[in-house]
């Protein structure tokens, strides 16, 4: 407060709407990368569709595994190491016998606890050839299974409600089968920004070491596509925003031959083929018009990619929570910091009122969001992140 009026923050500036967001403490789940954790990766929270269809990245590194330096890359004695420093712990080192035994398939890989409160691992046998070479294949081979400190929110406590059936105006909330994923490196890969990371690995690589973690990624979708239903967990302060763009695209071949939502399909239970999602695969990164997308490209402003008949359809819990219209749609489309437009699909702030038992760490919420626009059905929008509290 000065001068007896009460002053906005930036941040408050930045969220005249919903002032909340700079008073808590927010959590998300996102997809651009790095990111520390794939337990916070949004595609997680997603609803597959009747069929099984859910969006997913298909395409995999054509290797796995950390990357050796070359040897000439090798830093010489007396210099600093940079990538040490990088990886460097505060784990004790383990209690390992570094004397080498040559005997390949005689010698035994006995590997036994040692005594103690720390209870670590130690080796009381020579290591061998045999000895390296299943440590390889059981360490480096095979992603670790890792508990991140930070990923409180576990995605396997929110409810699977695949099968239940909500009714809106008489019509079915049902996860649509026309929503794909997105992005400027479309390939399933683990970039962490640690040194471990495996990025920038697809087969149309000109680097397969280069290993940049930077890739923007998201889920698109457009009036043809349905509902994408994703449920939030533990939201406890009653807000829930969503970032999005409305930049991403014309249209893409998964709804390019599409005259009807879901073509005519929703409710269709007969498995799908995740196989013929390569198909269409390497079209769907073009526009309607048949240009290449651009990451970032933004030649033509909000007004002129959201159509005058523009309307987006939220639900909350199986019923419908609002219907945004064109005018109230682009006052948020301006980004509060770069490159960051979101949209407050939830406010409900006497969610926060509660008397919330001690301990408790809020609700799951359902969330489901469709695009309607009669004049340009192909009309995309992408969807990467979600911010609730």
């Amino acid at each position: 407060i000065a001068n007896g009026k009460d002053v906005l923050s930036a941040c408050e500036r930045a969220f005249p709407e919903t002032p909340i967001v700079c008073r808590v403490s927010m959590h998300g789940y996102g997809m651009w990368e790095p990111h520390v954790s794939e337990n916070n990766n949004f595609l997680n929270l997603i609803h597959p569709a009747p069929n099984g269809y859910k969006p997913k990245f298909t395409k995999q590194n054509v290797y796995s595994g950390f990357d050796l330096l070359p040897y000439k890359q090798k830093i010489p004695d007396g210099e600093i190491d940079v990538h040490a420093i990088a990886i460097a712990t505060t784990f004790p080192p383990p209690e390992l016998n570094h004397e080498w035994e040559e005997n390949e398939e005689d010698a035994p890989t006995n590997v036994t606890s040692a005594e103690g409160a720390d209870r670590r691992m130690a080796v009381t046998e020579k290591p061998s050839r045999k000895w390296l070479r299943e440590a390889s294949e059981k360490a480096f081979r095979h992603k670790p299974k890792i508990q991140y400190v930070g990923a409180v929110e576990r995605v396997n406590e929110v409810p699977n409600k695949l099968h239940e059936t909500r009714k809106l105006d008489e019509e079915s909330i049902v996860p649509g089968r026309g929503w794909y994923t997105h992005g400027w490196k479309e390939v399933d890969s683990m970039c962490d920004g640690s040194p471990m990371a495996e990025c920038e690995r697809e087969a149309n690589s000109k680097c397969l070491m280069y290993g940049a973690n930077d890739n923007h990624k998201e889920v698109a979708g457009n009036s043809l596509s349905g509902w994408l239903v994703f449920t939030v967990p533990k939201v406890k302060e009653g807000v829930i925003l969503v970032r999005m763009e409305w930049w991403c695209g014309l249209g893409d071949a998964l709804t390019k031959d599409r005259t009807e939502v879901n073509n005519g399909m929703t409710l269709d239970e007969t498995p799908y083929n995740d196989t013929s999602r390569h198909l269409w695969m390497e079209d769907h990164h073009r526009f309607g018009d048949g240009t290449d997308y651009m990451p970032g490209r933004k030649l033509l402003g909000p007004d002129d990619r959201v159509p005058q008949d523009f309307k987006m359809d939220v639900a909350i819990n199986g019923k419908l929570h609002k219907t945004w219209e064109r005018e109230e749609w682009l006052k948020y489309a301006g980004e509060a910091s770069k490159n960051c437009a979101v949209w407050p699909i939830f406010v409900d702030e006497s969610m926060a009122m509660r008397d919330w038992k001690e301990g408790d760490e809020g609700e799951p919420v359902e969330v489901a969001i469709r695009f309607r626009i009669e004049s340009e059905p192909q009309r995309g929008y992408c969807i990467s992140h979600v911010y609730y509290a």
